[in-house]
């Protein structure tokens, strides 16, 4: 009776929960036959309607989040996901009724007649307060993490032994699993009962272990799903055939699949978006796989050092996310063509230790990922890090490159002369240190000083006629007299090794 007032007041929330439903946003895989969702928690929650149709509480519906004070109980995460869900129409599941972490430490001082009633009320308020679940994970990492006294990979610590209030391991060593998806059938007729693991699809024997508890289960037709977690430390490393393989071990039982937690982890975006293309496909194309879920997209999720975020904090996406868009979508579009130019028009750098910001035009202008990856050879003459920026370092001419992410192979390229101020005509030039005067010349009278390196100037007319030529000279400066009709005229000036051009009009 302690319950009876809440049982009332948790149906009358149900049922004012049950919302028109107002789906106003397109999600990634709106209108697809496998869904595309996300844990949910109050930081992940800015537009997660505008991303995922299917919703998991990260935390907020795991037992001990719950009731971590005996009949004390905290619905909140789960009702605002539910609500989330009602709302925009996504699927809702329900994680986790029986796990070894994070249940009641209160627990442990029961005994077992005790324990097995707090079971039984922990599954009834939920199914009372939920009735409208699509999916639940019943047991979580039955082989890694069971309420069975264990000590958990990465601790020392026991697990709380409460599986015994559920059979204990039985007749067929997985007895307490057996009672708790019975259970769940009682309580969640109308939801998809559905077990939950690690590690299992990097694992040929793992995946095998797992199998025999789901055949136990199948066997009372008590499962209707099979979860994998997928997360980062799973999949990376791991081949896409071995994936594949343990995927189809897993789909030949006949059950749908669900990779439930995954995350694709990104020291930086090139690694992420590398690894997205590498995982992803093997999962959304399988045939036995019918919904994905991500383990969180926002900054502050909990792989939050890995960078496993899919959104930087300023909102803005990660190529991962646009490419994941486009790829669920079928609207991926690669780069067709680059061009790689300085972003002030130059092609060349006059000092050493100076600088040109490199830009590269990706065509078509709708490619999904337009990022590219910059290199420069020789790199003894030039350095240039990862937005473009080109570096001088010695005397040559170096070869800037730019490459698509998006694995098309597509690269573009220029070219840039590297000179010495100390030695090279070419920089004097750019930094106006020879010059020419007066400019215009009168009467074909004119000066060139800043030449105390230049062996021959040549004045050239228009159609490349030389007018008069000037050999081994070493002095500051020359002045010239030259009787020519009046016009524009060049003056090449050389060094032995390098040239550069000036133009004066003779009046």
């Amino acid at each position: 009776m302690r319950y009876k007032n809440l049982l009332l007041a948790f149906c009358m929330f149900a049922s004012s929960a049950v919302f028109a439903q107002t789906p106003t946003v397109k999600p990634i895989a709106d209108g697809n036959e496998k869904f595309l969702g996300c844990a949910w928690s109050n930081g992940q929650n800015t537009n997660f309607q505008n991303y995922w149709n299917q919703i998991t509480p990260e935390n907020g519906g795991k037992w001990g989040s719950v009731e971590g004070t005996r009949n004390v109980m905290n619905w909140s995460d789960m009702d605002a996901s539910y609500a989330l869900a009602k709302k925009y129409n996504m699927l809702f599941k329900a994680h986790t009724l029986i796990w070894g972490a994070q249940q009641p430490s209160w627990i442990a001082s029961l005994d077992t007649a005790s324990q097995r009633k707090e079971i039984e009320q922990w599954f009834s308020l939920q199914a009372a307060r939920y009735p409208d679940m699509a999916y639940i994970d019943v047991v979580n990492e039955p082989l890694h993490n069971a309420p069975n006294g264990m000590v958990p990979w990465g601790t020392t610590v026991k697990n709380v032994d409460y599986a015994k209030a559920l059979g204990g391991t039985g007749k067929t060593g997985w007895d307490w699993i057996i009672k708790s998806f019975r259970m769940a059938r009682k309580y969640f007729p109308n939801s998809k009962l559905i077990i939950n693991e690690y590690s299992v699809i990097n694992s040929s024997n793992t995946t095998q272990n797992y199998i025999k508890i789901i055949k136990l289960l199948q066997a009372e037709g008590l499962i209707d799903g099979i979860g994998e977690q997928a997360h980062a430390f799973t999949t990376a490393g791991t081949s896409a055939t071995v994936l594949k393989a343990n995927l189809d071990a897993l789909g030949a039982t006949g059950l749908p699949i669900y990779l439930t937690e995954v995350d694709i982890d990104g020291a930086t975006d090139l690694i992420q978006l590398n690894e997205m293309k590498r995982v992803f496909p093997v999962f959304w194309k399988h045939p036995a796989v019918k919904g994905i879920t991500m383990w969180g997209f926002r900054v502050g999720l909990w792989r939050n050092d890995q960078k496993a975020y899919l959104i930087n904090s300023n909102g803005t996406e990660r190529p991962a996310m646009k490419w994941l868009r486009a790829f669920v979508n079928d609207t991926l579009v690669n780069t067709k063509s680059i061009t790689v130019s300085a972003s002030d028009g130059s092609t060349a750098i006059s000092t050493k230790g100076a600088f040109l910001n490199m830009v590269a035009s990706v065509l078509p202008a709708n490619t999904t990922i337009p990022n590219v990856t910059w290199t420069v050879a020789p790199t003894a003459l030039a350095t240039i890090d990862a937005t473009g920026k080109l570096t001088a370092l010695a005397n040559g001419t170096v070869t800037v490159t730019a490459t698509a992410w998006d694995g098309s192979g597509i690269k573009g390229t220029a070219s840039i002369i590297i000179s010495n101020q100390t030695t090279g005509i070419s920089e004097k030039a750019l930094a106006e240190k020879i010059t020419v005067f007066p400019n215009p010349a009168v009467n074909g009278n004119f000066t060139i000083s800043g030449i105390e390196n230049i062996e021959r100037i040549e004045l050239v007319n228009m159609i490349g006629e030389k007018v008069i030529t000037y050999d081994n000279l070493n002095q500051p400066s020359i002045n010239i007299q030259v009787n020519v009709p009046e016009g524009i005229y060049i003056v090449n000036l050389s060094d032995g090794k390098q040239s550069v051009i000036k133009k004066i009009v003779i009046k």
